[in-house]
C-alpha cells in the first residue's frame, strides 16, 4: 500500500507484519491481507540503517524486537522472491504485540519443565500441531521459533503416526528415543485474547508421559497457568 510519506522524495511501500524470530536476523510474517503475503508467508527484513520506533515513538535497538511484536514496515517496494522472501526496510514502527504467542509458549514451557526426567538425553522436540487450527500461521511459526531459541534442540512437526512412519518413534516398544512429542490441542482463545484454554501432553514412551487440561491467563505481562486433571503415566 503506497503512502505519501515522502523521505527525500522517495515513495515507500508499507505493510504490517508479525515478528517470527529475531535471533539470526529479523524474520517476519506479513499480514495475510497484504500484497507482501502473496510473495511469501515469511520475509527476512534487512535493517541496514532503518529507523526503529517503539509504540511511544522512541528510537530502539533492533534486538528489542521479539516474536509476537506487530510491526509497520516501510520499504522501497522491492522484494527478493526467495523463501523466505527478502526486503530492506527503511523504517519500522512497533504497533503492538500479539500476546497469544507468549501464552501458548508459557503452556509449552510449563510442560517442558514438568517431569524433567522425560527430557533426558533428547536432541529434538516434536510438536503435533494438528490441533493448532485456532492459531494463525504467523503464531505457529513464532511459537516454534521460540522453542528452538530457548531449548536449542531440533524442532520438528508431526503426529505420533508420522513420527513412527519416519522411524523416530519405535512403535513396537512405544519409545521416542531422541525426543519428546508435545501435543497441544482443544485450544480456545477467549474473546479478550487474555485467556487460553487447552489440553496438552508430553510423551516420551508408553510409560513416560504427562499431561493436563488447563488454562493460561494474562495478568499484566505474565501468563499464569492453572492445571486441571494433571495425569502421569
Amino acid at each position: 500500500s503506497s503512502d505519501n510519506s515522502k523521505k527525500n522524495n522517495i515513495e515507500y511501500e508499507i505493510f504490517e507484519a508479525e515478528v517470527i524470530d529475531n535471533e539470526g536476523g529479523l524474520l517476519v510474517s506479513p499480514d495475510e491481507e497484504s500484497v507482501e503475503y502473496t510473495s511469501s508467508d515469511k520475509t527476512m527484513v534487512e535493517l541496514l540503517d532503518a529507523e526503529i520506533l517503539d509504540e511511544k515513538g522512541n528510537t530502539v535497538d533492533s534486538d528489542k524486537l521479539k516474536p509476537g511484536d506487530r510491526l509497520r514496515i516501510y520499504y522501497n517496494g522491492m522484494i527478493l522472491e526467495s523463501y523466505p522472501a527478502q526486503i530492506t526496510a527503511n523504517k519500522i514502527e512497533v504497533i503492538g504485540h500479539n500476546h497469544i504467542v507468549d501464552g501458548i509458549f508459557a503452556v509449552i514451557d510449563d510442560i517442558y519443565k514438568d517431569d524433567n526426567a522425560l527430557n533426558h538425553d533428547i536432541t529434538m522436540i516434536a510438536f503435533d500441531t494438528t490441533g493448532w487450527i485456532s492459531l494463525t500461521k504467523a503464531e505457529t511459526y513464532a511459537i516454534l521459533s521460540m522453542a528452538y531459541n530457548k531449548y536449542g534442540f531440533d524442532i520438528i512437526q508431526g503426529t505420533f503416526d508420522e513420527l513412527a512412519e519416519q522411524g523416530l518413534i519405535d512403535e513396537d516398544n512405544l519409545y521416542f528415543e531422541n525426543g519428546i512429542l508435545i501435543e497441544l490441542k482443544d485450544i480456545e482463545i477467549k474473546k479478550g485474547r487474555d485467556k487460553i484454554e487447552c489440553s496438552i501432553q508430553k510423551w516420551r514412551s508408553g510409560l513416560g508421559a504427562i499431561g493436563w487440561d488447563g488454562n493460561a491467563k494474562l495478568n499484566g505481562d505474565e501468563w499464569e497457568i492453572t492445571k486441571d486433571m494433571r495425569w502421569i503415566s
